[in-house]
């Protein structure tokens, strides 16, 4: 083969090779700028959603000993109002809890929930906080209940889910609800108050046999 016909096959190659590489780079980059612009569409859109702290339910208290509290379960919930008009679904949640600013204990949201325009879903975040633990570490009784999240947030499109992992984050800090606290401690001490007093009637009142017939 001379080496004239040799230099133009390799020419000819590469004329090849630039053809198919061209046009799929140039597809590889419209797609990398459409992703681009999807995750920023999102973000637009998702930032626009209402994320609200939606209150406190305390659903039990559980005690030590007589009325000293062990520990505390509550329901901390976060409502999420789609402002947009596109459907939206919280992927997942992980969520911090502070006393008094100190750290006590992480949680997760692990429910898919999607939410229609102009519709909003209250989350509850099912949690139990070691109360004995905390007033031993803290030597006094906390005050305020801080909440911080991390909201994963996705955009849907008809059926289909737009990969935007988008994190918005929450924060809350309120009050202790003592007053959902006390009303399960007063329940306690009534309880006890009433097991004591049958007991005592029990050592007080003589048997009373019935009459031989």
């Amino acid at each position: 083969m001379s080496s004239g016909l040799a230099a133009f096959q390799v020419f000819g190659y590469a004329c090849a090779m630039r053809r198919i590489f061209i046009p799929g780079f140039a597809a590889v980059l419209v797609i990398s700028c459409a992703t681009v612009q999807q995750n920023i569409d999102a973000r637009t859109f998702l930032a626009k959603c209402r994320y609200e702290y939606a209150g406190v339910k305390v659903t039990a208290v559980r005690f030590s000993s007589g009325i000293l509290i062990d520990s505390v379960d509550l329901l901390a919930n976060v409502r999420i109002t789609n402002t947009t008009d596109r459907d939206v679904a919280l992927d997942h949640a992980d969520v911090s809890f502070f006393l008094d600013n100190h750290h006590v204990l992480d949680a997760a949201h692990n429910k898919f929930v999607r939410i229609v325009p102009t519709a909003s879903s209250t989350e509850p975040i099912a949690v139990g906080l070691p109360f004995a633990g905390i007033l031993k570490s803290l030597g006094h009784r906390p005050e305020t209940l801080g909440i911080k999240a991390k909201l994963w947030v996705t955009l849907l499109v008809g059926k289909s889910t737009w990969e935007t992992p988008v994190v918005i984050p929450f924060e809350a800090e309120v009050p202790v609800p003592y007053d959902q606290i006390d009303a399960f401690v007063a329940q306690k001490r009534k309880q006890m108050e009433d097991e004591a007093a049958d007991q005592a009637r029990k050592k007080i009142l003589p048997a009373v046999k019935a009459p031989h017939l």
